[in-house]
């Protein structure tokens, strides 16, 4: 057997000695000295070498990357048209879920031929009128209206990505490889040219059916790019209005079959995935591949039901309803920041003076206005008292703007957000502490408000605690021994929550506040049960030294026993490692006769009467139908847990029957049966 089919080396093996060549060259160079020329730069230079690394190997081409030579000018049929159009929506969507524009939009190899696509300086392809299933204008006219109109959409996004709302590199790329998108161009050129475009189609000799299949997917092209040409502050209606529009477009395409073209059909080579290594880049990229279409539809539906609610929020008379769990989704956050940004020119959604804001934290925690607050303490116009509350407000607005702004966060940047409010909220709590020494309520009623005042603001304390601990469940963050500690803590934290509900429930009587009250009251004390049980069941003895336990509870729980506390009031409750183990062993006790199984029935029974038909929606608003349909999760996994421990005790001697990965619930593992 030959050398050869023993070893396959790539490029083959007859290579020949050139060092001498390259010694000769550069024997007049100095010593770390650069030769730089025209057309050939450092990263040619670097590329030309073979790594290992698909993604630094951009100067070799493997036998399958060769791509077909690209002619602009060359005819299609309407069908590869519809084809094509329907991809450069995947390309879009794409970039839109943190990919680069070289991985995706730019993919598409007209976007680098504009002008050849120009019948004003392409007048050879008018002539080419002998193929009457392939006249010129699908490429001219409507395919260049296609291609500039995404163009266009990815500029406004590009703009208002840009302006540092979110995180580059982090959250999308904004890197345009000196590539144009169509800056200089007037969205209404764009816009008139998919209109062109349709009315064209509408009066051609192309069949009725392929016609409505092309004007479909521009008239959806046209309403993405008026959503994204929207100016802050939004206007509401126009924005539900374009949204159900849009959204008739798209089940009305979803309704079509479009099939693929022909495996000869020279609609494939549009697309060149590998484009990145002729671009300017300032990182190589990887090849990634484009959706199947309807996951793209799919994507293209998730926004557009995203905006129509977006359009709910911005009518909804309270802040609130802004933490009920919706079904956005990375994909809404990014392309539409900017419309979700409730500070505006010094205005809350673009409408609102910030006061209004606490004037709305104040109503939906009491049910009182800021301006009835303020008279029920009644400070006598001192200086140091009016010095407070101006701090307050100051400090309420900054972290109530926030706290709506980090529901679009992804899922870590949200926690840290979380963890940091924890100590803001405490601050809030303290300067509401300083504010009751120069208070002299005249009633009993005023007397109440005033003392509810620091346990609003550490029910907000608790309630970011409450979310740092379980989206560490939802991430994954805990390991084995964590898990129990962090049920614990997070009880501790209802039953204090819990008892500030107690406290603020006698100032309010009745109305949707109270409503709310009620609901949260019930909702947490079934919560707590559940997460007790939890701990119960995945507590074991540690394994590990009391050291590296300490040390892990302390960085675990750094935001909780942060050194900035110190100095305030304390902050109720302390993470307290020495306080878990004697209580959860002592739950575990026969005599105590506590029972998961009991426990997980009594939360099963509290969440069952709130999903119930007569529960009143709160401050949920339109949004209760998806509250009760977290609610009522949370049921069906108390019915699954209850089965499973039924029987088993207080101690769960086999922690391999909890099963953490691909579990129904973030919170909470799923029960293995036997």
């Amino acid at each position: 057997m030959e050398i050869d089919q023993l070893f396959d080396i790539p490029g083959g093996d007859e290579f020949e000695d050139v060092t001498q060549l390259f010694a000769a060259a550069s024997e007049d160079m100095d010593s770390e000295s650069l030769f730089l020329m025209d057309g050939f730069t450092l990263m040619d230079a670097m590329g030309a070498f073979e790594i290992g690394e698909p993604r630094m190997d951009s100067g070799m081409l493997l036998e399958q990357q060769h791509h077909p030579s690209f002619n602009p000018s060359t005819l299609m049929l309407p069908e590869e048209v519809c084809w094509i159009i329907e991809r450069t929506f995947a390309c879009e969507m794409e970039w839109h879920t943190g990919n680069m524009l070289s991985q995706t939009v730019f993919t598409l190899l007209y976007v680098h031929h504009l002008s050849a696509l120009n019948p004003d300086f392409a007048p050879h392809l008018l002539d080419q009128r002998s193929d009457t299933a392939r006249p010129p204008e699908l490429v001219t006219l409507v395919l260049r209206a296609a291609v500039f109109a995404l163009l266009k959409s990815c500029d406004f996004s590009w703009r208002e990505l840009s302006k540092g709302k979110v995180h580059e590199i982090e959250d999308w790329f904004g890197e345009k490889c000196d590539v144009s998108l169509l800056e200089g161009v007037n969205s209404d050129f764009v816009i008139n040219k998919l209109d062109d475009a349709c009315t064209w189609l509408r009066h051609s000799n192309i069949a009725t059916h392929k016609a409505n299949l092309l004007c479909d997917r521009l008239l959806l092209r046209q309403a993405m790019m008026r959503i994204f040409k929207l100016a802050f502050p939004l206007n509401a209606p126009e924005l539900r209005t374009i949204a159900i529009s849009a959204r008739g477009i798209l089940q009305s395409i979803r309704n079509q079959v479009v099939e693929p073209p022909s495996p000869e059909s020279p609609a494939w080579h549009v697309l060149d995935p590998y484009i990145s290594r002729r671009l300017s880049n300032f990182m190589p990229v990887r090849v990634i591949p484009l959706a199947p279409q309807n996951d793209i539809w799919d994507s293209v539906d998730h926004l557009l039901d995203g905006l129509h609610e977006l359009s709910q929020l911005l009518e909804s008379p309270y802040v609130v309803t802004w933490e009920v769990p919706c079904g956005f989704g990375p994909l809404i956050i990014v392309h539409i920041v900017h419309i979700y940004d409730p500070w505006y020119r010094n205005l809350i959604f673009g409408k609102y003076a910030p006061i209004w804001l606490i004037d709305r934290f104040f109503h939906e925690a009491v049910g009182l206005s800021y301006g009835a607050v303020l008279k029920s303490l009644n400070t006598g116009g001192s200086a140091a008292a009016d010095l407070l509350v101006q701090d307050m407000e100051r400090r309420m607005i900054k972290l109530l703007v926030a706290q709506i702004r980090c529901h679009w966060h992804n899922p870590p940047r949200r926690r840290r957000h979380l963890a940091k409010s924890v100590l803001q909220w405490h601050e809030i709590h303290d300067l509401f502490l300083q504010l009751h020494s120069y208070c002299a309520p005249t009633s009993s009623s005023d007397r109440k408000v005033t003392d509810c005042l620091p346990k609003i603001a550490l029910m907000r304390r608790l309630s970011a605690a409450r979310e740092v601990i379980l989206s560490g469940f939802q991430q994954d963050l805990y390991g084995p021994e964590e898990i129990p500690i962090a049920y614990w803590f997070a009880t501790r934290v209802l039953e204090e929550h819990l008892v500030c509900i107690d406290e603020i429930s006698d100032l309010v009587q009745n109305g949707d506040v109270a409503d709310e009250i009620t609901f949260q009251r019930r909702f947490l004390t079934a919560l707590q049960v559940m997460l007790m049980a939890m701990c119960v069941l995945t507590y074991k003895p540690s394994t590990q030294s009391l050291d590296r336990t300490h040390l892990n509870f302390r960085k675990r729980y750094k935001w909780a026993l942060s050194p900035a506390f110190h100095s305030l009031s304390p902050a109720h409750p302390l993470p307290d490692l020495q306080q878990f183990s004697p209580h959860v062993i002592e739950l575990q006790q026969v005599h105590t006769c506590y029972s998961p199984t009991d426990a997980f029935k009594l939360a099963r029974d509290i969440l069952q009467d709130l999903i119930c038909a007569e529960s009143p929606p709160g401050l949920s608003g339109r949004w209760h139908s998806l509250r009760q349909k977290f609610v009522r999760e949370l049921t069906c996994l108390c019915e699954r847990s209850l089965s499973a421990t039924s029987g088993i005790g207080t101690v769960f001697t086999d922690q391999r029957r909890l099963k953490w990965q691909n579990r129904s619930h973030p919170w909470f593992p799923d029960f293995l049966v036997d």
